[in-house]
């Protein structure tokens, strides 16, 4: 029964440490001061952002 509890305790470690691993850490969020934003996206390219009430609202491929 021993084994049992520590079979199960390491499943739960080894499932803590996926979790944070899948999260990975929060982005932080752009700075709404103004009505559009430009921020850097997941890969790293340009992304103009629509910021309504303070926080972003949505987000697209800058161009004209």
């Amino acid at each position: 029964m021993k084994i049992f509890w520590c079979v199960m305790a390491g499943l739960v470690l080894l499932g803590g440490v996926l979790a944070l691993r899948v999260t990975g850490r929060p982005r932080p969020s752009p700075d709404c001061a103004s009505s559009v934003v430009i921020v850097h996206g997941p890969h790293g390219e340009a992304v103009e952002c629509v910021c309504i009430g303070g926080t972003v609202s949505t987000c697209f491929d800058p161009g004209p």
